[in-house]
Formats: structure tokens, C-alpha cells, sequence
């Protein structure tokens, strides 16, 4: 009974470690499936501090169970004397458990340093006709998510550099008049966020799906009214 009650407690542990960190990874996987992500980090990012919660009470549960929980059972039964090797594998498996536990609990602090954290610092350029849209990328719940919105933005034709802040929850992108504020929402969208904020400076946005066109300018000599002398009568 003592063996069964940890080891429920245990996977129990587990479970819930791996749903706290849902948010992360769970985004990622079905982006790279294919599948829309849109939305599910944000669900499971609501419900992290109680998932958190209760793995660590499962896991007090489970060490309670395994090393301080006294037997119910009578003098003379099976029960009373226990197997040590049983014992050394339940606090062996407890133990195992324990490090996956936090390894998946602490998932969304460390999965950024092994994609590479997002670069915030900007790459020297010459500006000087580039459209600068600083987004607002909403959904996003760890360092993981910004490695990825910064890989789809610097992946369109037309953008010179791309800079998504996980803190500030922003991206900066510099591009072409090509580049519109409808073909970088659609960048983000496709990593699984929001960006209901698109700030544009820089050159002159002619719509959201449009390429800026500057206007035509008229010569001098088309600017002057011709002299009489030139106007024919009819």
C-alpha cells in the first residue's frame, strides 16, 4: 500500500511539472508539426502557479510516503518486514522523478539559453530608406518564444534586421518598403502570438498590404504656366 500511495504521488508529480511547463514547450511542438499555436501558451501560462503548486505538494507527498510514513500492519504480517530492495528502488525512482520534475518545472528559464537567447542588440546598418515597425507581441511566455517570433521576422524578404524583447513583450524590425505592417503581423501570427500594436516610422507605409510608392514629383517646367505667345487660338 506504501509503495502504491508513492508511487501515485510520484507520477503524480511528474504530471503536473509537465503541464507547468506546457506553456513553453507545448507551443513549439505543434508549430513544428504544423498545427496553430495561437493562444494555448497563454492558457497554460494562466494556470502555471497552480500546476507549480500542486507538483511540489505530490512531491512532499511522495517523500513523506517513502521515508517517514510508518507501515500499518500487525506484528507477524508480510508487511512487517520490509524489502530493502524495494526500498532502494522506490527511493531510487523517487529521486529519478524528482530531477525531471524540476527539470520540466524550470523549462521556461533555461530552454532560451539552449536555442539561443533572442539577440537584442542591433545590427550596425545604414537606416536611411527603411521602414522601423516596433510591435507590440502579445502571448509570448518565455525566452523561447521570443528566439522563435525573432526567427520567423528575419526570415521575410526584405527585412534587414529583426529584435524581439521577451521582457518588454516588443519587436523591433527593420525593412524595406516592401516589407508592411500586414506581412509582419502575419509573421507573428504564424509563430503562435499576437500583435495588436504596430507602430511604423520611417518610410511611408501606402497600406497594410501595399509597398510604399513614393509620389511623383512634376517637373519645373511642367510646374510654370507657358507664356501667351505659346497658346495657340483654336
Amino acid at each position: 500500500m506504501k509503495a502504491k500511495s508513492s508511487t501515485w504521488a510520484t507520477g503524480g508529480a511528474l504530471l503536473t511539472a509537465v503541464l507547468s511547463s506546457a506553456c513553453c514547450w507545448l507551443p513549439l511542438l505543434l508549430l513544428a508539426f504544423g498545427a496553430s499555436a495561437a493562444g494555448v501558451g497563454s492558457f497554460f501560462e494562466a494556470y502555471r502557479p497552480y500546476l507549480l503548486g500542486a507538483t511540489a505538494i505530490l512531491l512532499a507527498g511522495a517523500f513523506y510516503t517513502v521515508y517517514f510514513r510508518d507501515r500499518c500492519c500487525d506484528a507477524g504480517d508480510a508487511c512487517s518486514a520490509p524489502n530493502p530492495r524495494i526500498q532502494r528502488l522506490n527511493k531510487t525512482l523517487l529521486w529519478v522523478t524528482t530531477i525531471f520534475v524540476i527539470g520540466f518545472a524550470l523549462f521556461p528559464n533555461y530552454i532560451g539559453r539552449f536555442l539561443g537567447a533572442a539577440d537584442t542588440r542591433s545590427v550596425p546598418m545604414d537606416r536611411n530608406g527603411l521602414t522601423e515597425f516596433v510591435v507590440d507581441v502579445e502571448g509570448m511566455t518565455c525566452e523561447a518564444c521570443a528566439v522563435h517570433t525573432q526567427a520567423n521576422l528575419k526570415g521575410l524578404p526584405g527585412v534587414k534586421d529583426a529584435i524581439v524583447s521577451y521582457d518588454d513583450k516588443k519587436a523591433t524590425v527593420f525593412g524595406d518598403p516592401q516589407v508592411t505592417e500586414g506581412i509582419v503581423r502575419q509573421a507573428v501570427e504564424a509563430a503562435g502570438y499576437k500583435a495588436p500594436n504596430i507602430a511604423t516610422t520611417g518610410a511611408e507605409q501606402g497600406g497594410a498590404d501595399q509597398p510604399a510608392t513614393a509620389p511623383e514629383s512634376k517637373s519645373e517646367g511642367d510646374s510654370k504656366p507657358k507664356p501667351e505667345s505659346e497658346v495657340r487660338p483654336q
